[in-house]
């Protein structure tokens, strides 16, 4: 990065907040404002001048650039008639057909004049590399008028189309500078710095409760040609690294959201361009989601598909398997849509897991202060994310949670002091301890010891009986995390390049088969729904199997074998007893006993799933699976990945407990 670089970047950031508190008077004399009423949602008017602000800081920041501008006139050009149409309709409104007339004819002289077109859309499997010939103009001038609306219908939530707006050209970005390229990373960052100016006065924070400026329709159209452009052109690219089908997963989030749509428009004989409210962040916020969470959301949910298509196509992940990718999300994104009542209704109930207050209270406990739950909250999800990778952030997770619930004032003492099995699990890490000691055993081995017997997962267990609901979220998260570590499915000896595997042995094997529990569990939930049709049961269904299947494929494919001989087990075994003796042994069959009892009284209980109680038991059997043909605590990830079970297994023995409580209260 040079120096004149940064300086264009930083222009930008600061002319795009001058340009807005400039503009904010004019436009209200103007009446370029965005007046409440309707299906719009906010207090009061709000002034349409973000777009041209961001506009203009882009223009005059791009010449302190170091790199020939004359190659980009057609972009420059093309960003003034969208920019200028758009501010004639957010001040005197235009229909619907003559804007998208305005945009075909501004793509076809864009392409006509020598703008990138999309000349091929990659490797398929048993077809080669796929060039679109004549088609390649056409099909330009379509993708670049589809995504300019899709971006445009997109700008509905503070933050989220400018949010979207900074990770493509990120993305974008970082494609173009692996393929030797350096203007598309100059242009592209610029603008997203000039949008960063922008965010100051759109996105909400804690000192403003909603935003202050608007981009417009000028801005947010102008903004998705200036996206698409800089996509079609990294797509280009002679010396590509990233793929057209991987930089499509950047774009994929509003373009599907778009055709999908149309689609239920067409599907209820309305028109294309009829206005609704059933966008994503409609469903979102209807869910109860505030606006902060709803952008929050999907700018999470296109982060993590930008870093899964880029990071794929990377390491050679066929185009094939990413164009099956996108079809899935499509179809995925069109059931969650169109059952978008039932969508509400499920993310309502996630919002709100459990009954009443009382009985919410009851079986949570006395909950965590803010600062404690944000800690432990932290602590989790560091620990679940980093895990896969062998990183040391994944002990200090661990560390955040227990230092959440350990500190006086969280009654995690006088909780435990109830179960005798935690009583177990005293005894047994300080037998671990006293015998590791004895032998002169290192802090690794005097670890393992602690996370065998359990000990370590007691704050995390207890934490999780509080805040059961994280137990999903910390699975979908750590998911993502295995997916991640071992190369994005790309397959090497099963899952993965040797380089990305990062947690290895049997640690990994356990770490891989910990979601199959939760797999199982799904897979129930969705057979006992399957008489509500199977547009409602079946998608989910479909994902449990595939990726229980890919889990058991890693297992059994990863370099580490699997004792699966009488003789194997019976050489575990003993290295078992070897390790902790034959007291050991004995208070860690006890553990398990005392740890098997209340999935039992949870099975009978009303109000409990059965599936949720099957996937604790797969949970169970895995765990002394794990102690029988191979022992799970080897090194720090070792016993991480092993307390990370045990504290699922704890948190089903605490509730099962406040369940007691709770029905003895009622009767």
């Amino acid at each position: 990065m040079t120096a004149s670089m940064a300086t264009a970047w930083l222009a930008a950031m600061g002319l795009a907040v001058l340009g807005v508190i400039a503009l904010r008077p004019p436009a209200a004399a103007l009446g370029l404002v965005d007046k409440p009423g309707g299906r719009k949602v906010h207090a009061r008017a709000v002034p349409l001048i973000g777009g041209v602000a961001v506009l203009l800081a882009f223009g005059l920041a791009s010449l302190l650039l170091p790199i020939p501008l004359r190659a980009y006139g057609a972009l420059y050009a093309g960003l003034a008639v969208l920019a200028v149409s758009g501010l004639i309709d957010d001040a005197i409104g235009l229909s619907a057909r003559w804007r998208l007339l305005a945009q075909l004819v501004m793509a076809a002289l864009v392409v006509v004049a020598g703008g990138p077109t999309l000349a091929d859309i990659g490797h398929l499997p048993g077809v080669g590399l796929v060039q679109l010939g004549a088609l390649a103009g056409p099909i330009t001038v379509v993708a670049i008028v589809g995504f300019v609306n899709s971006l445009n219908m997109m700008d509905g939530a503070d933050g989220l189309a400018g949010g979207a707006a900074v990770l493509i050209l990120v993305g974008l970005s970082i494609a173009a500078w692996l393929a030797g390229n350096v203007m598309v990373p100059a242009l592209a960052l610029t603008l997203a710095a000039a949008v960063l100016g922008f965010l100051v006065f759109n996105l909400r924070a804690p000192w403003r409760r909603r935003a202050s400026v608007f981009l417009g329709d000028g801005g947010s159209l102008a903004l998705g040609f200036a996206l698409i452009w800089l996509a079609l052109e990294t797509a280009a690219l002679p010396g590509r690294v990233i793929s057209p089908m991987g930089i499509a997963w950047l774009l994929a989030l509003p373009v599907v959201e778009t055709l999908n749509l149309i689609v239920r428009r067409l599907m209820r004989g309305q028109s294309p361009f009829h206005p609704d409210r059933e966008h994503l962040h409609h469903i979102l916020r209807r869910a109860g989601f505030s606006v902060g969470q709803t952008t929050a959301l999907i700018l999470g949910l296109m982060g993590l598909m930008a870093v899964v298509g880029l990071e794929a196509s990377r390491r050679g992940v066929a185009d094939g398997w990413l164009w099956l990718g996108l079809v899935i999300f499509g179809v995925m994104h069109f059931v969650f849509t169109d059952r978008g009542w039932r969508s509400l209704l499920a993310l309502r109930r996630l919002r709100d897991w459990q009954g009443t207050m009382r009985r919410r209270e009851g079986l949570r406990g006395v909950p965590l202060t803010p600062w404690r739950h944000r800690l432990a909250l932290g602590g989790f999800y560091l620990l679940v994310a980093t895990l896969p990778f062998a990183l040391n952030t994944a002990p200090l997770g661990l560390a955040m949670v227990a230092l959440a619930v350990v500190l006086p004032g969280a009654r995690f003492a006088r909780t435990l002091a109830r179960e005798w099995w935690a009583w177990v699990m005293f005894a047994l890490a300080a037998w671990a301890l006293w015998r590791g000691i004895g032998v002169g055993g290192s802090v690794v081995t005097l670890w393992n010891g602690v996370a065998l017997s359990g000990l370590a997962a007691l704050p995390l267990g207890w934490w999780l009986a509080s805040s059961p609901r994280h137990v999903l979220g910390g699975a979908g998260v750590l998911m993502v995390a295995l997916i991640a570590s071992v190369g994005l499915l790309g397959l090497d000896n099963g899952l993965g390049s040797e380089a990305a595997r990062g947690l290895n042995g049997p640690a990994r094997l356990m770490l891989l088969a910990l979601p199959l529990p939760l797999c199982l569990g799904l897979l129930m939930r969705q057979i006992q729904r399957a008489d509500r049709g199977w547009l409602q049961a079946g998608p989910l269904a479909v994902l449990a199997l595939i990726t229980a299947a890919a889990l058991v494929a890693g297992v059994v494919t990863a370099p580490t074998p699997l004792p699966m001989t009488v003789a194997q087990v019976r050489v575990e075994l003993q290295s078992l007893v070897q390790l902790t003796g034959i007291t050991g042994a004995a208070l860690l069959v006890a553990l398990l006993a005392g740890l098997i009892r209340p999935l039992g009284w949870l099975w009978g209980v009303r109000g409990v799933p059965r599936y949720a109680v099957t996937s604790l038991a797969a949970l169970m059997a895995l765990v002394v699976a794990s102690l029988l043909i191979g022992l799970p605590c080897q090194g720090v990830e070792g016993g991480l990945v092993f307390s990370l079970a045990m504290a699922v297994l704890c948190m089903a023995a605490i509730q099962a407990r406040r369940w007691q409580r709770s029905n003895a209260e009622r009767d």
